[in-house]
């Protein structure tokens, strides 16, 4: 049984007409294709005294093995795929976080510039207050680490940032 009433218990101090439960029959062809669908909700369409059924269905994402590999990828020391927000060092992909995937994004976009903490902050967090460069360090300690031999190319640049010196990584392009 749905109802429509939403006011909070003792708000309201009259008393509650009946109402009529609501029971959901699908004419033929209007349920849901398969019986793996959820009935999500019920929203009741105004002066048409009809009502909208609203089904999902919960997929698993595809495990990273049986995503598709690009072929440049055997070839490169450190593979960005920045449409699909992917990263490859020496052929093998390697799970980032959020911020050590943004971090490396940003170093990798311009090789050989440095990359002061602040503007760092301001990119990948959205503001450097309530923040310490030390986040920065840590984030990269943390991507070098995954990295591996690929991480030597994060070069520490005192008191200003980082610079990412190697070679330009691969960056097919995005599809549309």
């Amino acid at each position: 049984m749905l109802s429509a009433h939403t006011a909070s218990p003792g708000a309201d101090r009259r008393p509650a007409a009946p109402r009529a439960p609501l029971t959901v029959a699908p004419a033929s062809g209007d349920g849901p294709p398969e019986s793996e669908h959820s009935l999500l909700g019920v929203l009741p369409l105004p002066e048409s005294g009809r009502y909208m059924l609203v089904y999902g269905v919960i997929v698993d994402e595809p495990h990273p093995r049986d995503r598709p590999t690009p072929p440049e990828v055997e070839t490169c020391p450190l593979f960005l795929d920045r449409g699909a927000r992917r990263v490859w060092s020496r052929g093998t992909e390697v799970e980032l976080t959020y911020q050590e995937y943004e971090l490396l994004d940003c170093l990798t976009a311009a090789p050989g510039r440095a990359v002061t903490r602040s503007e760092l902050l301001e990119r990948i967090w959205g503001s450097g207050r309530d923040l310490h460069s030390r986040t920065i360090d840590v984030h990269i300690h943390r991507l070098r680490r995954k990295l591996g031999a690929a991480g030597e190319h994060i070069v520490t640049v005192r008191k200003v940032g980082y610079i990412y010196r190697g070679p330009q990584p691969p960056n097919p392009p995005r599809e549309n």
